[in-house]
């Protein structure tokens, strides 16, 4: 049996509103049930099962125990979706059935995996279940389980407070249907692991860190796979990116968040540019659109970030009197919590919330399929290695072109350069592991190289649309205007030493080969 959920890791405040949720009585469909469960997780002394993706449970459910074998083989581990085989069998008296007819081979699966060697208890799961059996708008039943409770392994705990959103009946989209009615307030916190991944963690001693600012993951990409296989992984490393940040940005003034936030929705929109062709336009762009409108509002709260740390800061470090630098630093930091605060109520919102959910069944439950385009499967069962290069190709040429006569460019169209080298960036990212690093390396240098150079070009732009007009930060203090009049000489005249050098790095991206001809 294949067993999908979805699972949102909570907080009291979280537990408790779901438990109330006023649309459980709308989608009720029989009386919610309470159960104590208590969960054994067996394995051999050197965790011979996990090594092999295997997990063997006994759990207690009121006076009887039922065995479980799961499979992480072939399964699932995205953007919360948890999706694994799953074989089940009564445990009389709480003891392992390990022999027993085997339909499924299960057993012996863990037989193998085991080796021979002795099974034993490493860690349990007590809980208190809050169960409700659902029908999901749009069809299908799932089971929401709202668990409160701990793992235990030796003297170590670790609290667990989650809902899971098992699908019953129907087609994966009734798990993101019922999730969008449950969850009408952000931040939603995706679980990344489920119980047993973290009571192995526990037993390993590994402390579960605070969550941080989620950078872009290392991809694996292997030349055979097909276009949408690589789409889809990436397509979940960009959600994974966002969903971690959103929550990042929500609890932490920690200015890295809002930075990879924005960055994971770039990273998301370039994806759905480079496999657009495959996927189909009319499908990515709905979700195109959403990136766009919710990075726009992160972008603000970024902003006012590098305005502050990576502009004003070291500008004003060079010779700036304390007083006006005391003024403006003021300002832009006033400015920059009232951009935070209206980011955070933002994302709180239903619309981001939405965006999130709607992201994930557009991953996993293949949105981009239409029945009525002949031509779809052939293109996405087309081995990535076959269009990487066009794919490639395209953003290059892309840059080529926005760069024509760099010299001769104003600052809007050097802005639109610079986003385009993003894009390419962001495509290499994506698809040169399926070259020679030795053939990447030196084309991505140069490529990095040129991005820094456009650093001081960007600041300027922005210093002196942030800080100048009647409603820039401190207009009417003449001390912090004074401070902005120090920040943009200094930036202009260091804008004069590095065009130059922007210039040269040009040449040499042009001039590097391209890896994947």
């Amino acid at each position: 049996m294949i067993e999908s959920e979805l699972k949102v890791t909570l907080d009291p405040a979280g537990l408790a509103r779901l438990r109330r949720h006023p649309a459980l009585a709308d989608l009720r469909l029989a009386p919610r049930r309470t159960e104590a469960l208590v969960s054994v997780y067996y394995d051999t002394p050197d965790m011979a099962l996990a090594a092999a993706g295997l997990t063997l449970r006994l759990r207690k459910v009121g006076r009887g125990w039922v065995q479980t074998i799961k499979h992480k083989a072939g399964g699932t581990v995205a953007g919360g979706l948890f999706s694994h085989r799953e074989s089940e069998r009564p445990a009389p008296g709480g003891r392992l059935v390990l022999e027993a007819p085997d339909e499924d081979g299960a057993l012996a699966d863990v037989a193998e995996a085991a080796g021979g060697a002795p099974l034993s208890p490493v860690f349990e799961t007590r809980v208190k279940r809050l169960v409700e059996r659902l029908a999901a708008p749009g069809g299908g039943e799932v089971e929401l389980a709202l668990d409160e409770g701990e793992v235990r392994a030796g003297e170590a705990r670790a609290p667990i407070r989650e809902a899971e959103i098992e699908l019953k009946a129907g087609e994966i989209a009734a798990l993101y249907a019922v999730a969008r009615r449950l969850f009408d307030r952000g931040p939603v916190r995706l679980a990344a692991l489920n119980k047993a991944a973290r009571g192995y963690r526990l037993v390993l001693g590994d402390t579960e860190a605070p969550l941080a600012p989620r950078h872009a993951g290392t991809l694996d990409v292997d030349p055979e796979a097909t276009v949408e296989t690589v789409a889809r992984d990436v397509l979940r490393d960009c959600m994974a990116q966002v969903a971690d940040n959103l929550v990042v940005v929500a609890g932490s003034d920690d200015d890295e968040g809002p930075h990879q936030l924005r960055v994971g929705l770039r990273r998301l929109r370039t994806a759905l540019a480079v496999f657009g062709p495959s996927l189909g336009r009319p499908a990515t762009a709905p979700v195109n659109a959403a990136a766009r409108d919710l990075g726009r509002l992160v972008g603000r709260l970024r902003d006012a970030d590098v305005l502050i740390a990576e502009v004003v800061e070291p500008a004003a470090a060079l010779g700036l009197d304390a007083t006006a630098r005391a003024a403006l630093v003021a300002a832009l930091e006033a400015r920059r919590e009232r951009e935070r605060a209206a980011v955070r109520a933002a994302l709180a919102g239903p619309e981001t919330v939405g965006f999130l959910f709607d992201l994930g069944l557009f991953i996993e439950g293949r949105g981009w399929l239409a029945p009525s385009d002949y031509g779809q499967t052939e293109r996405l069962a087309t081995p990535i290695s076959e269009v990487a290069p066009a794919m490639l190709d395209k953003r290059h040429k892309r840059v080529r072109k926005a760069g024509r006569h760099i010299g001769r460019l104003d600052s809007e169209a050097l802005h639109e350069l610079r986003k385009e080298l993003k894009k390419l960036r962001y495509a290499v990212d994506m698809l040169g592991p399926l070259y020679p690093g030795a053939r990447v390396g030196p084309y991505l240098k140069a490529l990095k190289e040129l991005q820094d150079s456009f650093g001081s070009l960007n600041d300027v732009a922005m210093a002196q649309a942030e800080l100048t007009g009647p409603e820039a930060p401190g207009a009417a203090d003449p001390a912090a205007q004074r401070g902005v009049g120090w920040v943009l000489g200094t930036l202009n005249g260091r804008l004069a030493d590095d065009r130059p050098r922007l210039f040269d790095r040009w040449e040499t991206l042009r001039e590097a080969e391209p890896f994947w001809r």
